[in-house]
Order: structure tokens, then C-alpha cells, then sequence
């Protein structure tokens, strides 16, 4: 006899689906005894073995992942079924997602019990879901309609990586995790608005982000931090984003004095606070700037200049301050333009208001030549292109002494270079004597050169033969004991006769 007791319907375990049979139920064998009678039964039943098979047991699904379970650590997901399932079928209609991406699962069967895990392994602090749902069959060929679905955070409560603070401190922007990061997945995840280049400390659980430039002034930055693993694998679930202000400033600055600066061998020189430079400058001083604010020292290097330019180094005088030593003399007579950049900048970035310019005339005279004559009994020369008739004079080795009355004594150390400067060499023809300098002599304390000069050829018939003097200008020529100097190349042509 059939048992015709009330079917009882599918229902869940905490840890289990049931799956309805998918063939006829009682009514439907009651409602075919009925009506083929007694004598008909062997025939329905024949009918009905031709068929799949009556079955009025259940479906039981139970899995390793219990029903409301958060958190998850085992090595694989188990499912366990009461009959055996076709395996190709069971794997199709299983789907697993990891962070809400879908991934192919890699699976492992035991009979009736299937493992499954993520590719590449789990990842702690992931969120996962793992849902089978639809119809399939089992190895004896019932069909039934599974239903299991299973959400989970890989890992332990204490696994999860997140942000624990953030902040400013010493001009970085500090980060505390409750993990420590991986440093390439920080590097990869991190970004700051208006972009910005930075150094990264890790320090174990806490980032300090510093910039390779100050954080610009009146400027509001916004980071943010998403998708980051942990230096042990966790994945952060929750994207972090904040702000902070860079520096405020509104205090334009400006240059408050420029003085002169007495050099020392060490510092602090000698400054020469309240002093104008106009008038005031010596040779080997440097000029001082102070400003009414710390300023960025590169942006004063970069931002201070001079016309006509001049030899020197900057050399950091404090945070408002900074001096300029010239490794040359300042020129006579000049007139030098200092310009400051309105791209200097203050120590938190605010610029200039507007470009400043100073003028500072250095007065010292100079150098001058007050007399040049050939032979102690020849008129002086004038300096320019027309010629000058010169007589040589009645000698064993004919030739003539030069000699140059200089305005200023030259010091002992640049009076070889002084003579250097002095050349006596042939204008025309190419074919007249070259002169030979036989002697060099210093009189009146360095204030008067004499040089003698033999091999001259005199005019002969008709061609004349001419000569020139020169004598170098600026830093190439005579200098005086302050660096005084010619002010321009002077040359003179003498026919020699």
C-alpha cells in the first residue's frame, strides 16, 4: 500500500535548503488508482517504472557557512548534499563573488560534498557571497530546485583593515590605520587633490604624506583612500576621503632694508644695519637684503639679480635675511641696477606684490692714463687714429722708450699684468721689424711705467712704416690697489722715422 499521508512541505535548517522532487506527487497516484481500478494497477504500474523513478524524499543542502554568519576563516566553503548531484550541473548554477566582482570558483568534490574557494585564494576583510539557485539533477536522475545563498566577511572581527584617524601634524598629513598598509598598494590607492608630489613615511600602522614643496597657502586639499590592502592581505571595505586648509597667509611680504656687509672669515659679517649702499659700498663688501617676513631662501637665489651682471654667491643670513658677496671688484663709475623678482616668494609661498628695483652708483674715479710719450724729450701722444711722427734717436741699438703716467699707483701684485696690457706692435707694413721689449721698469711708487722697445724699422723712399700702441681697458688691463680701471681700450699710431 502507498503511504497517502499529507506530504510535509520543504523547509530550512540554520545550516541547510531542502529541494522539492520534481515528479508526481500522492494526489496524482490516488486520482489513477481511481479511475483504472484494481485490475489496472500492475498496467499503471508498469507505465509509471518506464518513467523516472517515485521519490518522495527531500533535498538536503547543508553548508559550512552558517545562516547569518558575518565572519568566515576555514580553508573552503563545504557543501554537503543528501543525495549526490550532478557535478557539472551543481558547479554551473553555483556563482561566488568577492567584493561584488563574480569569480570563477575553484572546485573539489568528495561524493556527495562539494569544496569551493576563490581563485587566487581568499582575501581577509573581503566581502564574499556564495549562492546556488536554480534546477538540477542528481547522479539517479530526479531533478530538484536548490536554493542556498551564504554572504560573509573573509577572516575574523579583528581582520578588518580600516582608517582609525587623520590629521595634521609638523606640516604632514598624518594617516593611522589599524593594520599597517602595503606600501605599493597605499602608493597606488592614495590620491590628494590639487595634485600634489609627496614622500611617504610608513611608520607601522601610521603614513606620514609629506610634500617635496610646502603645502601651498590659501589652498584647500582633499585626499581619499580606497581599494587598499594591508601589508598581511586584508582589503578595505570603505572608501575614506577628508580635507584640510594649507597654510593661510595674508601677509604680503617686501623688502625692509638693503645695506653694505663687512665679510669676516666666519659668520655673522658685519653688517651695516641703517647704512644706504648708495655712496657706502666698497670693493669686496656684499649687499645684505632683509625682508619683513621668513622667506623661501631657493626663490631669493633665483629671484635677485644684477645690471651689468657681476661674480658672486648668496650665502643664507636667516629666515629673513640673505647677503650677496661679489668675487670681483664692483666697476668704477657704474651704475648698478639690483632687481627683485616679484617670484621671490615668503617660507609658506605668497609671492611679491610687485617687482622691486634699486639703483647704486659706485663713485671711486676711474683709472686714467695722464701723460704717454716716446723718449723723455718727445711731446705727449693723443690718444686716437691720426699718426704721430716719432724720430728715433742716435743710438748703438736704435730704438725707444715708452712711457705711461698712470692716474693711480699700481700695487706691486698687478703690475705684471699691467704691463702685459701695453703692446707696441707694426700697423703697416706686414714687412717692417716686429719691436722687441727689452725692458720693464716701475717708477714713482707704481705710478709710472717705462718700457723700451728696439728693432724698429724707420720709413725708407716712399713707404712709411707704422706702429701702434695699445693699452687694454676694464679687468684685462691696469688695475689700482681698490680695482679702479680704464674705462675704454686706448690706442695710438706713431710713423717712425
Amino acid at each position: 500500500m502507498w503511504n497517502t499521508g499529507k506530504a510535509r512541505p520543504a523547509k530550512l535548517s540554520c545550516s541547510a535548503l531542502l529541494g522539492y522532487p520534481a515528479l508526481l506527487g500522492y494526489p496524482a497516484l490516488l486520482g489513477c488508482l481511481v479511475l483504472l481500478g484494481c485490475s489496472a494497477l500492475l498496467s499503471c504500474l508498469v507505465l509509471l517504472s518506464c518513467s523516472a523513478p517515485l521519490s518522495f524524499e527531500y533535498l538536503n543542502i547543508s553548508c559550512s557557512v552558517n545562516e547569518g554568519e558575518t565572519y568566515y576563516s576555514e580553508e573552503s566553503v563545504r557543501l554537503e548534499f543528501s543525495i549526490e548531484p550532478n557535478h557539472g550541473e551543481t558547479e554551473r548554477n553555483l556563482i561566488l563573488s568577492e567584493g561584488g566582482l563574480s569569480k570563477t570558483p575553484v572546485f573539489s568534490w568528495n561524493d556527495r560534498e562539494l569544496s569551493l574557494s576563490p581563485p587566487g585564494g581568499w582575501k581577509k576583510g573581503e566581502y564574499y557571497r556564495i549562492s546556488l539557485e536554480g534546477r538540477i539533477h542528481m547522479e539517479d536522475g530526479r531533478a530538484y530546485t536548490a536554493r542556498i545563498l551564504r554572504s560573509f566577511i573573509y577572516g575574523s572581527g579583528g581582520d578588518e583593515f580600516t582608517l582609525v584617524s587623520s590629521g595634521m601634524e609638523e606640516g604632514c598629513l598624518v594617516l593611522k590605520f589599524s593594520r599597517a598598509p602595503g606600501i605599493s598598494s597605499f602608493t597606488g590607492n592614495f590620491s590628494i587633490s590639487p595634485d600634489t608630489e609627496y614622500f611617504c613615511d610608513f611608520l607601522g600602522e601610521t603614513v606620514r604624506v609629506q610634500p617635496k614643496s610646502p603645502w601651498q597657502i590659501n589652498t584647500r586639499y582633499t585626499w581619499t583612500i580606497k581599494d587598499m590592502e594591508s601589508a598581511d592581505g586584508c582589503t578595505m571595505k570603505k572608501e575614506y576621503s577628508a580635507s584640510f586648509q594649507g597654510p593661510d597667509d595674508s601677509e604680503i611680504p617686501y623688502p625692509l632694508e638693503l645695506c653694505p656687509v663687512s665679510k669676516r672669515p666666519s659668520p655673522p659679517h658685519l653688517w651695516k644695519r641703517g647704512t644706504a649702499l648708495e655712496g657706502n659700498l666698497e670693493d669686496g663688501e656684499g649687499i645684505g637684503f632683509v625682508f619683513s617676513k621668513p622667506m623661501d631662501q631657493a626663490s631669493l637665489r633665483s629671484g635677485i639679480s644684477f645690471y651689468p651682471a657681476i661674480k658672486g654667491y648668496f650665502e643664507e643670513a636667516g629666515e629673513d635675511s640673505i647677503i650677496f658677496f661679489p668675487e670681483e671688484n664692483y666697476r668704477p663709475q657704474t651704475e648698478y641696477r639690483i632687481t627683485l623678482s616679484s617670484a621671490i616668494k615668503d617660507s609658506l609661498g605668497l609671492g611679491l606684490f610687485e617687482e622691486y628695483r634699486y639703483y647704486v652708483s659706485i663713485s671711486r674715479p676711474f683709472l686714467e692714463i695722464e701723460k704717454l710719450s716716446l723718449d723723455s724729450n718727445q711731446q705727449a701722444l693723443e690718444s686716437g687714429g691720426i699718426p704721430q711722427d716719432h724720430f728715433l734717436q742716435p743710438a748703438a741699438v736704435p730704438g725707444l722708450e715708452l712711457q705711461i703716467a698712470f692716474s693711480l699707483a699700481i700695487p706691486p701684485a698687478a703690475r705684471k699684468a699691467a704691463a702685459d696690457s701695453v703692446s707696441l706692435s707694426v700697423l703697416f707694413p706686414a714687412s717692417a721689424h716686429n719691436p722687441n721689449l727689452v725692458s720693464v721698469q716701475w717708477q714713482d711708487g707704481g705710478a709710472l711705467l717705462s718700457m723700451r722697445y728696439t728693432d724698429l724699422s724707420p720709413s725708407a723712399g716712399e713707404t712709411d712704416n707704422y706702429y701702434q700702441i695699445k693699452i687694454l681697458s676694464g679687468e684685462q688691463g691696469p688695475a689700482g690697489s681698490s680695482g679702479e680701471y680704464l674705462k675704454e681700450d686706448l690706442w695710438y699710431v706713431i710713423r717712425v722715422r
